[in-house]
């Protein structure tokens, strides 16, 4: 959410963010209500001090005195109520108009609105070449019996996929080779999220109110499954006050996300994005110090690198234009690696900095070094979309007869070298 005195201290600075992003609000009726309540509260606090003298003649008064004092403690109790009332009720409707609002965009996010407006930041590697005509990994998923979309469609519908034999062990594979690197290399602790999450809890990470036509939904209990595009970890803290010595925090977790339109909302919008409606990732989460949220984002980015060199796999970083940004982001950074048959670049992995955003809307605070109680920055990440994963493994590793090369990190997990029908 917004940081509210940012937005009464300087409003031009938020309506141009905001206008970075294609979003038009009328600010005049959040900074009117906020103004509002604040006189609601200054008076409420004025009441509060009046009572308290009050309740102290109350106290020191002859016994004759007691009724009238009462009286007047009654009715600047009711009075009380009265104000506070009116302020809950323009709190709820300031947070009201704030949530639908988006982070603002770093300085440094280029401005547009199509993929061509990305800046590419870097390249790692050379992508593969082929002597023969290289096939898609849909070509090659169905002949090497490992992708299963007909099976998929028997059960769930289109756009479901079964992964059978190799193609299920290959999955697993890259799950744990992606945990293991984060928990054992960088110290990441694991943790394991329930599918079925609460409306509230992706309203604080910013998934939602964007994602929700786009989400899965068990509406007799009002849960929803995990639609993507940022993790709903960073309210595992919410309500609570952390120590800055105990910051940087970081969390690991492998989850299946689910999004109607096919896809994962974790990754920018591509024609070469797998369109199936369920995939995995390997998300992360930092809680962090503001001070040090771009430098560690950029540590986060490298390490995300190195899990992509350990592959083999080719790869461009790329930095996100203002209209392609998530909703909570101000600024991401996605990995993207190039699809051969295709001749597209597939995005694997995007990290984002979310600034105080999802710890305002979470209400996750850390006392400062100075003492002060402020909300913390955090970092999100797609550290590795699974299933896009092993699209471009297929791709990248196939060899003429139709047959794939295991890349050599994942040999000793899957048991094969090479995947054949």
């Amino acid at each position: 959410m917004l940081n509210l005195d940012l937005l009464r201290q300087q409003p031009d600075l938020v309506q141009k963010g905001l206008q970075k992003r294609q979003v038009s609000v009328a600010l005049e009726e959040i900074l009117r209500l906020a103004e509002q309540r604040d006189g609601l509260a200054r008076r409420c606090e004025g009441l509060y001090g009046s009572l308290k003298q009050v309740q102290e003649r109350r106290r020191a008064a002859p016994a004759g005195k007691h009724a009238e004092l009462e009286k007047q403690i009654a009715s600047l109790s009711e009075e009380i109520r009265a104000l506070e009332l009116q302020i809950a009720d323009l709190e709820t409707r300031l947070r009201l108009l704030l949530l639908p609002l988006p982070n603002l965009p770093h300085p440094d996010v280029p401005t547009g609105f199509m993929r061509s407006a990305n800046r590419e930041l870097r390249r790692w590697g050379v992508p593969m070449s082929f002597y023969f005509s290289p096939r898609s990994y849909r070509e090659l998923g169905s002949g090497l019996g490992l992708i299963d979309s007909v099976g998929g469609s028997h059960l769930s519908g289109s756009q479901f996929v079964v992964l059978r034999g190799a193609g299920a062990r290959l999955l697993r594979a890259l799950v744990t080779f992606a945990l293991d690197f984060f928990t054992r290399e960088w110290d990441y602790k694991e943790v394991q999220l329930p599918l079925l999450l609460k409306y509230g809890t992706l309203l604080a990470a910013g998934q939602f109110p964007s994602l929700e036509p786009h989400s899965y939904s068990c509406q007799a209990d009002e849960l929803y499954l995990n639609p993507g595009g940022g993790t709903p970890l960073v309210n595992l803290y919410g309500g609570t006050v952390l120590a800055a010595e105990s910051l940087p925090l970081r969390l690991v977790s492998w989850t299946p996300v689910f999004h109607r339109d096919g896809g994962s909302a974790s990754l920018p919008p591509s024609s070469a994005r797998l369109p199936w409606h369920q995939l995995s990732e390997v998300q992360l989460l930092l809680i962090v110090q503001p001070n040090e949220s771009y430098a560690l984002l950029q540590t986060l980015l490298l390490q995300i690198e190195m899990l992509l060199q350990r592959l083999e796999l080719a790869y461009r970083v790329v930095m996100l234009c203002s209209g392609l940004l998530p909703f909570a982001a101000a600024m991401t950074l996605t990995v993207e690696v190039w699809l051969p048959a295709q001749r597209r670049f597939l995005p694997l992995a995007a990290a984002s900095n979310y600034e105080s955003f999802q710890t305002r809307r979470a209400n996750v605070l850390y006392r400062s070094p100075s003492g002060q109680i402020e909300h913390p920055h955090s970092l999100g990440a797609c550290a590795l979309s699974i299933e896009q994963t092993l699209a471009a493994i297929l791709e990248v590793y196939q060899q003429a007869d139709g047959s794939v090369v295991v890349p050599k990190v994942l040999r000793p997990l899957i048991g094969l070298s090479l995947l054949t029908r």
